[in-house]
Formats: structure tokens, sequence, C-alpha cells
């Protein structure tokens, strides 16, 4: 089974009219979750073997405190991430990931939550997707080897994490 796992970058500064949206980095709040979530992770093997991240200042720290204590895993920093629609997103895992089997999007709203959306199709009526907090992860499967063969609205929503409601 090929997976793609979206993670939300963790709680960031309130914006600023003297700092650009690219650039704010995370609350202290933030901090903690990040290292939260990354613990969690690695403890539950949802790992990845390539994570695409994108180079906003906040997602770059979440996925500096996040991976701590991870193994060595490769990091794309992809432009394309910050505004990237759904399909951007899809675009961006076939160019960069088509021959792995699991990859990791550390990303923005609202694409994650569109992609999510769209991969998973209709059939997970059950739950709420269109919610998708910060430092939120969703594990969604496809039927399939490697990310290079995936049809978008194939996926299986595997888990879905909220920092809030780790058992920590």
């Amino acid at each position: 089974m090929a997976r793609i796992t979206l993670f939300r970058h963790s709680k960031a500064e309130p914006p600023s009219a003297n700092l650009a949206d690219f650039d704010r980095r995370l609350s202290g709040k933030g901090r903690i979750n990040a290292a939260q979530m990354g613990a969690f992770l690695a403890a539950q093997n949802i790992l990845p073997e390539m994570i695409l991240v994108s180079p906003a200042a906040r997602t770059m720290e979440t996925l500096k405190i996040a991976s701590q204590d991870w193994p060595d895993i490769e990091q794309i920093v992809c432009d394309g991430i910050y505004e990237a629609s759904a399909n951007g997103l899809l675009m961006l895992v076939a160019e960069r990931a088509s021959a792995v089997r699991n990859v990791m999007i550390i990303g923005h709203n609202p694409s994650l939550v569109v992609a999510l959306n769209h991969m998973v199709g209709e059939r997970h009526t059950d739950r709420n997707l269109s919610y998708f907090p910060t430092s939120c992860v969703a594990d969604v499967g496809f039927p399939v080897d490697r990310l290079g063969k995936i049809e978008p609205d194939e996926g299986t929503l595997l888990s879905m994490m909220r920092v809030r409601d780790l058992a920590l």
C-alpha cells in the first residue's frame, strides 16, 4: 500500500503588519505541539520515505522540531507547496515522489484539507474532513505499490490525528 501523509504546520505566531505571512514562525504552543506530534508519529511508525515541505518559516520549523528523533529521511523543500492547490500538491507528489511508497507533505490549509477530500473522494462521510487544524496529520492509503500509480480519488483515510487528541 502506498501512502500520502499530510501534516499541517503547527500553530504560528499571529499575523503582523511588520512580518510577511511566509516568514511567520511557530508560537510557543506550536513548538510544543510539533514535538508532541513528531514523537507520536515515530512511536506509531507513521514515518515516510520522503518529506516534501513548504519553504515557509512555520513549516520548516515544524519539520525541524517534529523530526528531531526520526531516522534520516530525505527532505525536499518545494516552493510550490506554499500556495498550492490540491491538484498542485498531487502534481508535486507525481514529480518528486512517484518512485516511493510513502511521502509526507508538510504544508498549509486550505490546500491540505482540499487535497485530503480529493484523495478520499466521497467515501468518508463518517468524518468531518472540512476541519484540519494546526499540528493535524492525516494518513491516506492507496491500493498500489508506489505513489506513481495512484488515482487521487481512490485513497482510504487510514487515520487522522489531532495533537489535542493524543494520549501524552
